[in-house]
């Protein structure tokens, strides 16, 4: 029998505000210890503020999922927990000191390809018309590739947690209407994640009092490229709302990073070149931005939900919706060149 509506409620409550007082003592303990933020000329904030708020949060969703352990997903949820401890270790290395690019890149991989065995041996993007080792390998490499998209967006306050809130949403609603296994396990994933988030935008909605920072960023996409792809392997009429849910953080960070390759940046070096970036620059503030988001975030979630009976609708809405918002916050950032 599926969950209860109220008893992920509840679960949601718990998990804000557990979030919500560990994030305040974190950032107690991150002032302390001198672990800040301090703008640079590709910055978006102006003065220093505590990094590394993504260990409350990842705290809140850990402890929650150990009190879902059961003998029926006992493997899912271990494999979750380590590739969550691997990333969280290097994550946070990588916030107080700095881990090379390429060695990050595999450590990530070898997250992505653990997490792949929580989904299990059935897990299939492509549904057979791939060998599995190849249908597994495009998986991992996606999936790495999420992880770091997630944290190249992380650039403006509430962003972050506004989309995984979203995100968490629409991949929760799309899985309680599909005939997935551990159904229970994952809308509790979805509550946590829901919970936390909020909890920690209480101190990181604008002005923010503290960053989430890659132990955080990465940690939450890795999440949430988990629900996406147990959503997409549950057949081809799931593939496409899996990737409507996430479109503005695939579009924005693609089509930057494109750019970027195409003028040959180096894509792994901060920078003040995607859309919601130029965009608050124009604005002033990034909370216009961030309404902007959450709204077009909305919208997609109901065109992935109407896309499970009209593929061509739903899609076509879709990217409708994504390219007003791009081209809201194109208009925008031409105040900014203006200026």
């Amino acid at each position: 029998m599926q969950i209860s509506l109220t008893i992920l409620l509840f679960v949601t409550i718990i998990a804000f505000f557990a979030s919500w007082g560990l994030t305040a003592l974190l950032r107690k303990r991150l002032l302390a210890k001198a672990i800040m933020d301090v703008p640079n000329e590709r910055s978006m904030h102006t003065l220093p503020v505590p990094r590394g708020g993504g260990l409350s949060v990842m705290a809140t969703i850990l402890a929650g999922l150990s009190f879902c352990l059961s003998q029926e997903n006992l493997i899912p949820i271990g494999w979750l927990l380590a590739a969550l401890g691997l990333l969280l270790c290097v994550s946070w290395i990588d916030d107080k000191k700095h881990v090379n690019p390429a060695l990050r890149l595999v450590l990530h991989l070898v997250a992505a390809s653990m997490g792949s065995l929580a989904l299990g041996n059935n897990a299939l993007l492509f549904g057979g018309l791939l060998p599995l080792w190849l249908d597994r390998a495009v998986m991992i490499l996606g999936w790495g590739w999420f992880m770091n998209l997630y944290n190249f967006m992380d650039g403006i306050d509430g962003i972050t947690g506004t989309q995984t809130i979203c995100c968490a949403v629409g991949a929760g609603l799309l899985l309680s209407l599909s005939q997935v296994e551990n159904v229970n396990f994952l809308l509790t994933l979805c509550a946590l994640i829901v919970g936390s988030c909020l909890g920690f935008l209480m101190l990181n909605w604008h002005p923010a009092k503290i960053f989430l920072g890659d132990v955080g960023s990465v940690p939450l996409g890795f999440l949430i490229g988990f629900l996406l792809l147990k959503l997409a392997t549950q057949g081809t009429a799931t593939l496409l709302p899996s990737l409507l849910i996430p479109l503005y953080y695939i579009a924005d960070s693609g089509i930057t990073i494109t750019r970027r390759l195409l003028r040959g940046e180096k894509v792994w070096q901060a920078h003040r070149q995607h859309f919601y970036q130029r965009a608050t620059l124009g604005e002033g503030s990034p909370v216009p931005i961030v309404a902007w988001v959450l709204v077009t975030n909305i919208g997609l979630i109901a065109c992935a939900l109407l896309s499970r009976n009209d593929p061509w609708l739903g899609a076509g809405l879709g990217v409708g919706i994504l390219l007003l918002l791009l081209a809201k916050m194109t208009h925008s950032a031409r105040k900014a060149s203006k200026l």
